[in-house]
């Protein structure tokens, strides 16, 4: 039997015309391939101009993913693909008056 080493990973976001697609090692962290999401769809977390605070998560169906040290494989098992979407949320600040 062969040992899978890697898992395709599809990611859909609502702003984003494509989906981020990749081969990505089984031993890549939730971290690391939300780094490589947000870079690809041109993202940052932090502070909005105005003082609003983006940010954003991977969600597996409707769980969200908030271990950033779990890996892929862990995610994934036996399957051989995944299918995340990446949510933003937007945090009210404040304008300093």
């Amino acid at each position: 039997m062969e040992t899978l080493t890697t898992v395709k990973v599809v990611v859909t976001n609502p702003a984003a015309a494509k989906p981020f697609e990749t081969d990505a090692e089984r031993s890549e962290t939730v971290g690391q391939l939300k780094a490589a999401v947000l870079k690809a769809f041109g993202l940052t977390e932090g502070q909005l101009p105005g003082g609003n605070v983006a940010s954003y998560t991977l969600y597996n169906d409707k769980t969200p993913l908030e271990n950033l040290n779990e890996t892929l494989g862990e995610i994934a098992g036996h399957r051989e693909a995944l299918h995340f979407k990446l949510a933003q949320q937007i945090v009210q600040g404040t304008d300093g008056r």
